[in-house]
């Protein structure tokens, strides 16, 4: 079973609610060997991205994204937001957590595994560095973006060697997501998306 102190870990100040069903068995995708000339799902069994119109978050993936609005749903579970957490933070942190949604995560995700670029963790970081973390301010635990990301146990590289995650606020196609509806839904524990994908291969695997 996913230990809930493991889910927790990341954010020791934020209550994480479980979607209603989550003790169910969960849905069982095919895995395909990817095509390493087309995209493909890495977190979701290696299916293939298609059209989501429906998506409500990380709607710049609507043309090609790996992740369905009901998976957003059950993955970006509503938290609480760090303290003093300002809405570059909570917009900067929503973008990372849409790596599930992006068509090309079959290039940074590996292994139940993130890699994310450095320059993204240190925009991340100026964002959410004055928010509060563990009882203290995120810019007194850590002096830079990628302490901050290693914290969070991701792996970082610099945008020039590729295969890293990395997103430009310009891409954002959302309109006025950090609103007071939003704000339950940010700062999600990254850490939950990598228990549950390590959750759902252990299960498979039994």
């Amino acid at each position: 079973m996913l230990r809930l102190d493991t889910v927790v870990v990341m954010f020791l100040l934020m209550s994480v609610f479980i979607p209603a069903g989550w003790g169910s068995e969960p849905t069982v995708h095919m895995t395909v060997k990817p095509n390493a000339d087309k995209p493909f799902c890495s977190f979701f069994a290696n299916r293939a991205p298609n059209i989501q119109l429906g998506l409500k978050n990380c709607t710049w993936f609507k043309q090609s994204s790996c992740c369905r609005q009901k998976e957003i749903d059950a993955l970006f579970p509503r938290v609480k937001p760090l303290r003093g957490a300002s809405p570059a933070c909570q917009k900067y942190t929503n973008y990372l957590m849409c790596y599930v949604c992006a068509p090309n995560q079959g290039e940074f995700y590996l292994k139940e595994s993130l890699t994310v670029c450095e320059e993204f963790c240190d925009a991340w970081y100026d964002a959410c560095q004055n928010a509060a973390l563990k009882g203290s301010v995120i810019k007194d635990l850590y002096s830079n973006g990628s302490e901050y990301c290693n914290s969070r146990r991701f792996k970082v590289q610099p945008a020039r060697k590729g295969g890293c995650f990395f997103f430009d606020a310009k891409q954002d196609t959302s309109k006025g997501f950090c609103t007071s509806a939003g704000l339950m839904m940010l700062l999600a524990s990254l850490f939950f998306l990598h228990s549950y994908s390590n959750y759902f291969c252990n299960w498979k695997n039994a």
